[in-house]
């Protein structure tokens, strides 16, 4: 690492992927229970998706915008490579604003309907995106920066209040989020089981590999051996 500000600033990128991967696997457990569940269920997919376009929309992609500008002027060619990134903020707090409107504006009994289970498809395939986008950020956008950008970037990039993620803290998150926080704060067993019902062995293995994800992204220092080992152990 360039400086004790690159490590201070990967780490709360990665952090806030943490908590990003913690509510999106809250809303991929929701939306199955869009239609049994219907008013339980948008109510926290709500707040979900309101602490997304507040906090990871509205902080955290221009926080990492603000990383693409440097890297931008420091290697023009690895930035071309990812632009697809910064085209995807966009288009992910589009589709996001989509789904709060639709969640906001359906009615009980067309959310139990098939408006209902078109709402529940968008879901997953968000959470899906979203989690694709996470990984190539982190495989190819977080290790690029770390390699190329000098002691006087990262200052800049640090420069200025920084805030923090409130789901890395479950009482900050429920002041704004209170059903969200309190689907957060149960034990994993309660939270992957209920509504479950028979779900396929190899759900729960992916819900159990992302669990390990969010564990090393809250320990590490911005290391990229850190993260190879942990991609290493998932692998097998």
């Amino acid at each position: 690492m360039s400086s004790k500000a690159a490590g201070r600033f990967m780490q709360a990128l990665r952090s806030d992927h943490a908590g990003l991967s913690r509510v999106l696997r809250e809303i991929d457990l929701q939306q199955v229970l869009l239609q049994s569940e219907t008013e339980t269920a948008r109510a926290v997919l709500a707040e979900a998706m309101r602490y997304l376009l507040v906090y990871q929309h509205s902080v955290h992609h221009p926080r990492e915008d603000r990383l693409f500008a440097r890297i931008r002027g420091r290697q023009p060619g690895l930035y071309r490579n990812m632009s697809r990134l910064v085209r995807e903020h966009r288009s992910g707090q589009r589709q996001a604003e989509a789904l709060a409107r639709e969640l906001a504006r359906a009615t009980p009994a067309q959310l139990r309907g098939r408006r209902g289970q078109l709402l529940a498809k968008q879901l997953q395939q968000y959470v899906r995106h979203t989690r694709e986008h996470m990984k190539r950020e982190e495989a190819v956008f977080y290790s690029g920066s770390e390699r190329m950008l000098k002691p006087s970037d990262w200052a800049a990039l640090m420069a200025g209040a920084e805030q923090r993620d409130p789901a890395g803290d479950l009482q900050r998150l429920a002041a704004r989020y209170p059903r969200l926080a309190a689907r957060l704060q149960q034990p994993e067993r309660l939270i992957t089981e209920a509504g479950s019902g028979a779900r396929p062995r190899r759900e729960a293995l992916r819900r159990c590999a992302e669990r390990v994800v969010e564990f090393y992204a809250r320990l590490a220092h911005g290391t990229l051996d850190r993260a190879r080992s942990v991609t290493q152990t998932l692998r097998r």
